[in-house]
């Protein structure tokens, strides 16, 4: 959430050597990062008065913040990511590219979207990330742009909230053909409802589905605070990692993963605090010993630790 945080501020200037010390580091990229003046016009007037809606962009500098930290790749499926239209995407995409940082989620047509990208690290070990916006309301999803063909936007899931054979078989195709191409596969989805401490029974669903079609991490945004972690099968869902860092302040945390090749071996939640548009780590004598390791062998969702 770079909006309204100057760029050159060194807004994760606190986190980069954790970030740096990781073989891949990942960040969901909430809102455009461009000049662009073209506001969308699927957000209302009326919406955005009552703050239904809102529409944010930030400056396309802070890429150099996203190089910075470390982060290899981002999520670009979000609510935001065409706030600024078409324009605002393909001036974020190739700032992104240029700064040889990998992206997935938006772009010029709905296959762009969708796409599969791959960070490659040691020993060739191919971590590919796929992204969705995935709300449960069909019109919520309409506001944010969806691409399709030959109109750019946000790759989306339109399920209606309902996981059905339909939803299970897109799923199958989309994932299942990702998870070809690497050898640990991750899934962002931006979803849920702000502000909620626990995931909503459609996350829990589609989250399960998604883990079924094979991917070994599904990693959730958009609620804005941490939701639970839950280890189903032989795959770990992150229903909501909070943010990374945002103008307003707030408690948060990373999470460290490690990847037994095919499967999550542990993950480990790292507190850290925003204060005036910075995050920095929370010391260690601040931490409580429940908040280190969240996750080692459960298997379910009820034995997962809750940090809200």
């Amino acid at each position: 959430m770079f909006n309204g945080i100057r760029p050159g501020t060194g807004p994760l200037t606190g986190i980069a050597v954790t970030m740096k010390s990781a073989d891949f580091a990942f960040a969901n990229l909430e809102v455009p990062l461009t000049n662009s003046k073209t506001v969308t016009r699927r957000k209302s007037a009326a919406d955005l008065k009552a703050r239904n809606q809102f529409v944010l962009k930030a400056d396309p500098k802070h890429v150099a913040s996203l190089v910075n930290a470390g982060i290899d790749a981002v999520s670009l499926a979000n609510n935001h990511a065409m706030d600024y239209g078409a324009g605002g995407v393909a001036q974020m995409r190739g700032s992104l590219g240029k700064s040889q940082i990998r992206f997935t989620g938006a772009g010029p047509d709905g296959d762009a979207a969708s796409s599969l990208t791959v960070v490659t690290g040691p020993n060739g070990f191919r971590v590919g990330l796929l992204s969705a916006l995935a709300f449960a309301g069909r019109g919520a999803l309409r506001k944010c742009s969806p691409a399709g063909p030959g109109a750019a936007g946000v790759n989306v899931l339109a399920f209606d909230g309902r996981i059905d054979d339909a939803a299970r078989a897109k799923l199958a195709s989309w994932v299942g053909s990702a998870k070809l191409r690497c050898d640990y596969l991750v899934v962002a989805l931006h979803w849920g409802i702000e502000r909620q401490p626990k995931p909503s029974g459609y996350q829990k669903a589609l989250g399960h589905a998604v883990v079924d079609a094979g991917a070994d991490l599904v990693w959730g945004h958009h609620p804005h605070v941490l939701q639970p972690t839950e280890n189903y099968k032989k795959a770990t869902i992150l229903y909501s990692t909070g943010n990374l860092v945002s103008p307003l302040p707030a408690r948060t945390a990373l999470y460290r993963l490690e990847i037994d090749r095919h499967a999550t071996s542990s993950v480990t939640q790292i507190p850290v605090l925003i204060s005036g548009g910075k995050s920095k780590l929370v010391p260690l004598k601040a931490r409580s010993m429940s908040a280190k390791r969240i996750l080692r062998t459960t298997r379910r969702f009820g034995r997962s630790t809750d940090h809200a």
